[in-house]
């Protein structure tokens, strides 16, 4: 028999088909499965209506990664069919195989890391996923072998894409065809035209104006409903539009945010009118003059310690002890709940606060973006060096992770140090076993600390540190001479949140060590002979996450970080408001007022010691005590003290929160184009 391609056709398509409807129904049974884990049961039980609507929207979501997967073989299939030659059935299954293998394959690795992204963010694959390739990756592998059973689950995927490569293989198999199969079949073009509207309708999602897209999702009040309908595919598409998109240098904030220049977003930022055309100098602030300040300038550390959320910082207890020696400190100094991180990323953390910004949403970041090289008078550490300080930055880990040490070397510290450099300046760190000194990831908090003191001993003029730790982090490590302080993992711990017992109790005993040693340095510094002229502040660079059913209303108390301020008596305010709102970009402004005499500064952010303030994150969540925005919607307190916020309507407060937060962004913006524009060389092309 004389065979070509058209013996094929229709049994291979049959076998496509049927490709396509398994993967369905195994994504749908991956979303119960995501549902069942991640999802609290009382809460699924409360909402079976909204997460029969999310199964059916995310059986929608599914069909569209699947629909891009089939559309080149699908095509294949066809344009094969019209081509004559044995050799054509050849190459068209090696085509066929080789495509399919690499979209499914795909999808499972997909789906693999937007499960692992969410156990640890509560969030679907976004955009901090790119962190993986921009991060330390050696790092990041490093810590996920030490974290999970990296061998189980590598032999048990390598043997499920073998297996579904061989089913593949055996689906387009050359052995059985179609005897009859007509030279000339009318309804391969049909089968062709009703395939690609078919194709092109799940792709779409529907065949409106608009095609189907995450912003669909947001079908009930309750936020884990809406994340069950999401799958990975779906939403690091957008993470990748996003990224597109504010990743442009001519992205324009102000207008994107509808303000006609930057005195506009002023005027929505702080209800005033700005008293200069100079954005700089319409942005600059002056501390009051302080004769007891100018005489006794105090050292000033300010700590952003990785992932120190407080949310689980409320849950310490005698049985479950997280906060270690810092608990008796934060019960004496200035604590300050109602505080957002400015990012849900140490990078965009570490620079917003060394640089008293708010993040601008999609923006890469200051340290990997075109104001790379630009050196900006909003830096923390410029008042300080101003005023007579010598300035430091330390880092646990390698200064040259995410360019941070050359961006801050722009920023114009006196001395960066990272672990090389701590390891140098203390020899006696090499008696330590590579185990007991650090990770990958950088050295334990302890020697940080230690290096600190030893810098506040024997400093010749008043020091200001800006500290960045690493051993909150994973893989969640500490010194073998570290003893455990009580830590029972009840069941109602176990059913809050997203890991295993194992995983976290390792997490949490490393949130625990990273606080205890914070704690024990701070009780060293006020017992020490420079201690009453130090003030010690501290903050986390995001929250710790793992926590089940932290829905929409819950989303301040999700993200919220502590800021805390240890003060010596004779540098005390008198009255402190501690129910005020804050973020990364008030801590600077905040510290100046505390420890500079007559010092000016930029103003980004608020004194949170005197100035109405409000909190904001990269999210897109802004709020203050009259409520909050997020998600497209207006919120009110509905508890204050337990951060839980309930709908309401638009107010003309909540109008002008809303306001302030997108003035703050396009005013930012602004500053640093202001900034960039300032420092260029003459004859400069335009280029960073």
């Amino acid at each position: 028999m004389n065979l070509s391609f058209r013996h094929y056709y229709w049994r291979w398509l049959k076998n496509l088909v049927f490709l396509f409807v398994l993967f369905a129904i195994l994504m749908t049974l991956a979303r119960t499965t995501f549902a069942l884990f991640f999802g609290d049961w009382d809460t699924l039980v409360a909402n079976l209506s909204g997460i029969k609507q999310a199964m059916i929207l995310g059986f929608r979501y599914d069909l569209m990664p699947l629909a891009y997967i089939n559309i080149i073989p699908f095509l294949i299939l066809n344009i094969a069919y019209f081509l004559p030659g044995k050799r054509v059935i050849k190459g068209t299954r090696f085509l066929m195989v080789t495509t399919l293998c690499f979209g499914y394959f795909a999808l499972c690795w997909l789906y693999v890391c937007d499960y692992g992204f969410y156990s640890y963010f509560q969030e679907h694959l976004n955009i901090l996923f790119f962190g993986f390739f921009e991060d330390d990756t050696q790092a990041l592998i490093v810590t996920i072998w030490k974290n999970y059973p990296v061998p189980l689950w590598g032999t048990i995927l390598f043997f499920v894409h073998y297996g579904l490569y061989r089913f593949i293989k055996f689906l387009f198999s050359p052995f059985e065809f179609d005897l009859k199969a007509k030279k000339n079949d009318f309804k391969v073009p049909v089968t062709l035209l009703v395939g690609l509207v078919a194709i092109a309708f799940m792709g779409r999602g529907n065949f409106t104006r608009l095609p189907l897209s995450v912003e669909d999702s947001f079908i009930s009040d309750n936020e884990f409903v809406n994340e069950i309908a999401l799958n990975g595919a779906l939403t690091l598409n957008r993470a990748i539009k996003i990224r597109k998109t504010f990743g442009k240098d001519q992205y324009d904030y102000l207008k994107n945010y509808g303000f006609a220049n930057w005195e506009e977003a002023f005027k929505a930022a702080w209800n005033s009118t700005p008293e200069s055309s100079d954005i700089r100098t319409a942005l600059t602030a002056k501390t009051p003059a302080n004769p007891f300040l100018k005489k006794n300038p105090p050292h000033v550390v300010m700590i952003v310690m990785e992932s120190f959320g407080s949310y689980w910082n409320d849950q310490d207890s005698s049985k479950f002890e997280l906060l270690g020696e810092l608990k008796e400190h934060f019960s004496k100094g200035i604590l300050f709940k109602n505080f957002l991180p400015a990012e849900n990323g140490t990078i965009g953390s570490i620079v917003s606060v060394a640089t008293s910004q708010v993040i601008r949403p999609g923006a890469r970041f200051l340290s990997e973006s075109e104001f790379m090289q630009t050196a900006l008078k909003s830096a923390g550490n410029i008042p300080f060096k101003e005023s007579g300080y010598e300035t430091h930055f330390v880092y646990g880990g390698k200064l040259g992770w995410r360019n941070l040490g050359k961006y801050l070397s722009t920023q114009k510290y006196d001395r960066i140090w990272g672990a090389d450099e701590i390891k140098e300046a203390m020899p006696e760190l090499n008696n330590f076993s590579a185990r007991d000194l650090g990770n990958e990831w950088g050295i334990f908090d302890e020697y940080l600390y230690s290096f600190i003191d030893e810098q506040i001993r024997t400093a010749t003029k008043p020091q200001f540190f800006l500290i960045l730790t690493t051993s909150n982090h994973p893989p969640f490590e500490y010194p073998s001479s570290y003893t455990p302080k009580t830590l029972t993992l009840s069941p109602e711990v176990m059913e809050a949140i997203t890991v295993d017992e194992n995983l976290a109790r390792k997490r949490f005993l490393g949130f625990q060590y990273s606080n205890q040693k914070t704690g024990e340095f701070i009780t060293r510094i006020k017992g020490s002979a420079a201690g009453d002229k130090v003030i010690v502040a501290l903050t986390g660079d995001h929250s710790f996450w793992i926590a089940k059913g932290v829905e929409q209303d819950q989303e301040f108390r999700r993200y919220a970080v502590p800021f805390f301020i240890s003060v010596p008596d004779a540098y005390k305010p008198a009255n402190v408001d501690l129910t005020k709102f804050g973020s990364h970009e008030d801590i600077f402004p905040t510290l100046y007022h505390l420890a500079l005499s007559g010092q000016s500064y930029i103003k980004l952010g608020e004194n949170l010691l005197s100035d109405e303030s409000h909190a904001i994150n990269s999210t897109g969540i802004f709020a203050n005590k009259e409520g909050a925005y997020h998600h497209g919607k207006y919120w009110k307190w509905k508890d204050l003290d337990k951060q839980i916020l309930e709908p309401t309507e638009e107010t003309e407060n909540l109008r002008a929160l809303q306001q302030h937060g997108l003035g703050l962004i396009g005013i930012t913006d602004s500053y640093l184009k202001a900034e960039k524009k300032s420092t260029r060389p003459d004859g400069d092309n335009g280029r960073p």
